[in-house]
């Protein structure tokens, strides 16, 4: 299953790379929610109760790093 599959962002013009990107930038600023918007859909997801090191493994692991 997809990483945009399991967000519910099927429909949104973003890549996986893209969304952890901007998980792991939230996760650095101590950000607690993040917002994806196409159009006149928004999905915000919490991302207050993943820990930041899984955050980075799984980013490494999907890169092919680690």
């Amino acid at each position: 299953m997809s990483l945009k599959k399991i967000l519910g962002l099927e429909s949104f013009p973003i890549n996986n790379s893209e969304i952890m990107r901007k998980i792991v930038e939230a996760q650095r600023n101590n950000i607690e929610t993040i917002e994806f918007s196409s159009g006149i859909k928004k999905v915000r997801i919490n991302i207050s109760n993943i820990p930041s090191s899984k955050i980075i493994w799984q980013q490494n692991d999907y890169r092919g790093i680690g």
